[in-house]
């Protein structure tokens, strides 16, 4: 993805390009495309020419050719180059969708690095994946606009209601020079109607001889900001956000943002909250890795305050791009979030509390195995029979790995009748009852779950589910009770739930009771406790323990993280946190490396169980947050390092 590419790393061009290799090392990938298939044509050392296809691999996968890059990461991996030429292979197999090979290859690596987080990570990803291919529903229509080349066209952005605003490296962009990244020109902003005719260059005044892309506008289209990648021909360039007002109906000469300093990359802005504040993409020295999401609040005309990062629900340790928003919710790409390859499309919220929801994958056909970013939603156009929202976004599915920009139209589901006729049982003649009480804990303190548990109270009202021998819907009544007649020899699951609760299922079955023949009647006695639900607070997971110095989860762990994963499986819509902590002893760094990797040990065991990834995400606190503060070397007790030395989970919004 090219606006991905020239704004990920600053490009240098002080040192003379002697081979393919220098050319790759400076990010000149097009120039070494070609450098490296002239000079392999001579290479007569076997491991020489492994490593040219190895890069020519790197560079087209770096340009996005997926078809490319996997067929000479293969000739490096044919040519025994090894591991590295392997995880190239296993990555472009996932961009193109071919998830077995790309399992089939982890899987092949996890043998020989069984520790490693990575290759577990992406193994459970690859799965979920091929999960969403197989349920993928036909409620969505996508088109490829009639306004995209033979080069880049992406990151669109609405403008004055009728027009599209994007971003095209395409011959007739200003300039003469030839970004040395791609070999094609250096992007422009051009604009367009909505169905993808009338191409033309934006605006002279907002274009340059550099690269301009990722635009957004005010709600009046009177302010512009936007991404601008510039940089003397003898040091590296960066990306900045600028903007420009519209006077009397012509744009004033960009200026940067305040907040922009130098050396560091920014860009993708949006608006949201009415345009006072501004979501945007950079690496900022507070982020967990990788590139994130900041924003900044509007303080006066044209100056803002100073970037916060957004949440760690959203960033994440790998890549957050392209926000775009559209009312409450905002659309963010991310490679890291679990997804279909490359770049995923994703959607979060914001709350009525001031929090973001978990953000969840927008699925196909918008997002795919390739990058997918800029989804933009049209509120301007007009909705027809069973059309429910329409918009553009962006994608490397195109041609070669070109980026184009796509339309879509969602249209409401279709209906299915499903038959609500009772089927005829046949009676016995004993009868049996069930006769269930729901309850929960009730806490010293009914803010903290970690309090003390006092005893227990009933539920009223709450929803109780049979399925199984038969299929009811009934609530629980005064002190929590309810009561229902079996069929002797059947089994049930029984599931009870109520808001504000976690749901719990329990299995009952009639099959080889002691029954006394004299009696006309059996009572099956059973409680359901229900835990509250905590949002955001981390409960304590005892009997969590790892041998010193590992993170390997031990048999005594296992029952009560097996308790978790029935818990999780009773309740499919939530989400959690698996954290780690470490007691005040031994150096920050190495604390916070061994906590992150308990979590993740945690995490993958629950995986194992059949809890999807995507529903878990680990966290090493090392020792930055103890329970029980105390000075470490001199005054705590056994007892209290023990007592920092806890796994947690909570429950995300």
């Amino acid at each position: 993805m090219t606006l991905v590419a020239m704004f990920v790393t600053s490009c240098a061009f002080t040192k003379e390009v002697k081979n393919g290799e220098t050319a790759y090392e400076q990010k000149k990938y097009a120039l070494a495309i070609e450098m490296l298939k002239e000079e392999y044509k001579n290479e007569s050392n076997s491991r020489k020419a492994a490593r040219m296809n190895y890069l020519l691999g790197s560079s087209y996968e770096i340009l996005n050719d997926i078809s490319r890059a996997t067929r000479y990461y293969e000739k490096a991996v044919k040519d025994g180059y090894g591991e590295q030429a392997q995880r190239g292979l296993a990555r472009s197999y996932k961009m193109s969708g071919d998830y077995a090979q790309a399992l089939k290859i982890w899987k092949e690596l996890s043998r020989i690095h069984s520790q490693d987080q990575m290759i577990k990570r992406e193994i459970q990803v690859l799965k979920l994946a091929s999960e969403w291919d197989q349920e993928r529903q036909n409620t969505t229509k996508i088109y490829a606009l009639d306004g995209n080349g033979r080069f880049n066209d992406y990151t669109s952005t609405i403008y004055e209601g009728n027009y599209l605003v994007f971003t095209s490296d395409r011959k007739d962009a200003t300039g003469s020079e030839e970004y040395k990244w791609t070999g094609n020109k250096y992007s422009d902003l051009f604009i367009m109607d909505k169905e993808g005719r009338g191409v033309r260059r934006f605006d002279a005044e907002i274009n340059s001889n550099f690269n301009e892309g990722a635009a957004c506008f005010t709600q009046d289209f009177n302010k512009i900001i936007f991404t601008r990648c510039s940089g003397e021909e003898s040091s590296d360039s960066y990306c900045k956000l600028m903007y420009a007002n519209k006077v009397d109906g012509l744009w004033t000469e960009p200026q940067v943002i305040n907040f922009v300093v130098d050396n560091i990359n920014y860009g993708q802005p949006t608006l949201i909250e009415n345009d006072s504040v501004m979501v945007f993409c950079t690496k900022g020295p507070d982020g967990p890795g990788g590139y994130d999401l900041y924003y900044s609040e509007m303080v006066d005309d044209d100056e803002w305050s100073a970037p916060y990062l957004m949440p760690s629900s959203i960033n994440t340790p790998g890549d957050e791009y392209f926000p775009t928003s559209c009312r409450d919710t905002l659309y963010f790409s991310s490679d890291y979030h679990p997804g279909l390859g490359g770049l995923d499309i994703f959607k979060t919220h914001l709350k009525s509390d001031g929090s973001w929801a978990i953000p969840t994958n927008v699925r196909q056909p918008i997002n795919s195995s390739y990058d997918d970013f800029g989804l933009v939603i049209d509120e301007y156009v007009r909705l027809r029979g069973k059309e429910i929202e329409k918009g553009f976004f962006s994608t490397s599915r195109g041609k070669n790995g070109n980026d184009d920009i796509y339309s879509y139209t969602k249209y409401l589901p279709e209906e299915i009748e499903i038959d609500t006729t009772p089927t005829e049982e046949p009676q016995d003649d004993l009868s049996i009852y069930l006769a269930g009480k729901v309850l929960t804990d009730q806490y010293a303190d009914e803010d903290d779950p970690n309090s003390e548990v006092t005893g227990l109270i009933t539920l009223s009202d709450a929803r109780v589910e049979f399925s199984g021998a038969i299929t009811l819907d009934r609530r629980s009544g005064k002190d929590g009770l309810f009561i229902e007649e079996l069929e002797n020899g059947k089994s049930y699951t029984i599931k009870a739930s109520k808001p504000g609760y976690l749901s719990k299922t329990i299995k009952v079955s009639t099959t080889g009771l002691n029954l006394n023949p004299d009696e006309k009647s059996y009572t099956i006695n059973v409680d359901i406790k229900l835990d509250r639900i905590f949002y955001d607070q981390e409960i304590i997971l005892k009997e969590i323990y790892y041998d010193y110095d590992k993170w390997a989860i031990v048999d005594a762990a296992k029952p009560t993280l097996d308790r978790l994963s029935t818990l999780l499986k009773d309740n499919p819509q939530i989400r959690i946190q698996l954290s780690s902590h470490t007691d005040c002893r031994g150096e920050d760094d190495y604390n916070a490396e061994l906590s992150q990797k308990r979590a993740q040990s945690a995490v993958l065991y629950l995986v194992d169980r059949g809890i999807s990834f995507g529903r878990m995400q680990a966290q090493g606190y090392g020792e930055s947050q103890l329970a029980v503060e105390c000075e470490c070397d001199t005054e705590c007790t056994e007892e209290q390092h023990q007592e920092n030395r806890r796994t947690t989970f909570k429950i995300l919004r």
